[in-house]
C-alpha cells in the first residue's frame, strides 16, 4: 500500500511538473516550411541540447520536424532524451557532455535549446569553461531558465547568445514572431514598436533579456554580466506578485540597474494577482533615474519576439527599434 501511494505521488509530481512546461506550445499550422531561412545565413548545422529539464511532450518532436523541414541539418545530442528515473532531467554528467560536444563541434553553427527548465543553473555551476573553444560566432538560442546560460556567455564573452524561442516554442509562434526572429537573425530593421512609457526618455545600447527570477539569482554569480550601457528586457512567468516585488528589490539593492541605459518590462505570464504585478512594476519604475518602458512581446506566450544580445537597440519617442546591421 505504501509503495502504491509513493508511486502515485511520484506520478502526480511528474505529471504536474510536465503540465507546467510553459515553453511547450503546440500548433495546428500545417505549413512546415515557415521556418525556412529563419536563422542567420551561415547557419546550416544546428546542435540541439536540453541543458535543464527533460523535453517530455510531443511538441518537441514537432519542433524538431519543423527544423528538418526547413532544411537544417540537426545534431541531437546523445543525452537529450535520456531522463533519470523520477527526476525531470537527464543526469548532470550527460548534460555537461552534450554541452561540451555541441560547443566544440566545428560543424555546428548554432546551438538551440529544446527547452529551459530546472537544471540550467546546476549545469553552469559545474561547467569547466576551459573546455570550451573560443567561438565568438557560435549562435546560442534559448529563453526562460536559459537566462542563466545567456548571462554566463555574456559574462564570459563567449559565443553569440540570443534570448529567443526554444524548440518546443517554435511550433506555436505567431506569424509576426516568426517574421521578427527571421529579421533579427538576418540583420534587418525591426520596429518601430510602440511601448508604454513608465519613465520617459530616449536610450540606446546592447540588450540583455531574461527571466526576472533568474536575474535575481544571476546577480550573485561570478558570471553575472556587466549591465552598464545595456537595455534590460525583463519577463516573468508563474510567480506571485510578492515575489516580483522582492526580486526587483534585490536587483535594485545589488545595483543591477545602476549603470543600465534603460529597462523594458515584457510579458508577465501567470504572475498573480495580475493587477498587483502591474502596480508593483509601475511603482518600481518611479525609483529609476533611467528610462523605463513596458509592453515588449517577449515571454512565455505564442507572441515571443527574439532578442539578439549582440544587436544594438534604441528607444526613441516611446518606440523601440533594432536598427539594421550587417550580418
Amino acid at each position: 500500500m505504501k509503495k502504491l501511494l509513493l508511486l502515485s505521488t511520484l506520478l502526480l509530481f511528474s505529471g504536474t511538473f510536465f503540465a507546467q512546461d510553459s515553453e511547450a506550445i503546440k500548433s495546428k499550422n500545417s505549413d512546415n516550411k515557415r521556418f525556412v531561412n529563419i536563422f542567420p545565413e551561415g547557419v546550416k548545422t544546428i546542435a540541439l541540447i536540453a541543458p535543464g529539464s527533460y523535453p517530455a511532450r510531443d511538441v518537441y518532436q514537432q519542433g524538431i520536424k519543423l527544423l528538418k523541414d526547413a532544411g537544417y541539418k540537426l545534431k541531437i545530442m546523445p543525452h537529450v532524451f535520456v531522463r533519470q528515473k523520477n527526476v525531470a532531467r537527464a543526469p548532470l554528467a550527460g548534460r555537461l557532455s552534450d554541452f561540451y560536444a555541441a560547443w566544440n563541434d566545428p560543424e555546428v553553427d548554432m546551438i538551440l535549446c529544446l527547452r529551459g527548465g530546472l537544471g540550467s543553473e546546476e549545469l553552469l555551476d559545474h561547467i569547466d569553461w576551459k573546455k570550451l573553444k573560443s567561438r565568438p560566432g557560435l549562435y546560442f538560442q534559448g529563453f526562460s531558465d536559459i537566462t542563466f546560460i545567456n548571462c554566463a556567455l555574456l559574462g564570459k564573452k563567449l559565443g553569440h547568445p540570443v534570448a529567443g524561442p526554444s524548440v518546443g516554442t517554435l511550433p506555436g509562434l505567431t506569424d509576426d514572431s516568426i517574421a521578427v526572429m527571421r529579421a533579427m537573425h538576418h540583420g534587418e530593421q525591426i520596429g518601430p514598436i510602440p511601448l508604454k512609457t513608465l519613465v520617459p526618455g530616449d536610450c540606446k545600447g546592447l540588450p540583455i533579456a531574461g527571466l526576472l527570477s533568474r536575474f535575481a539569482i544571476v546577480v550573485d554569480k561570478e558570471y553575472c554580466p556587466d549591465t552598464a550601457g545595456r537595455i534590460i528586457f525583463i519577463e516573468g512567468v508563474g510567480i506571485r506578485a510578492a515575489d516580483v516585488k522582492a526580486q526587483l528589490e534585490k536587483l535594485l539593492a545589488k545595483k543591477f540597474f545602476d549603470k543600465a541605459a534603460g529597462i523594458v518590462f515584457c510579458q508577465f505570464v501567470r504572475c498573480n494577482p495580475a493587477d498587483e504585478v502591474e502596480k508593483i512594476i509601475d511603482e518600481f519604475a518611479l525609483k529609476m533615474k533611467i528610462p523605463v518602458y513596458k509592453g515588449f512581446p517577449l515571454g512565455h506566450t505564442t507572441r515571443h519576439y527574439a532578442v539578439d544580445l549582440q544587436r544594438p537597440v534604441e528607444i526613441k519617442d516611446g518606440k523601440i527599434v533594432f536598427p539594421a546591421v550587417k550580418k
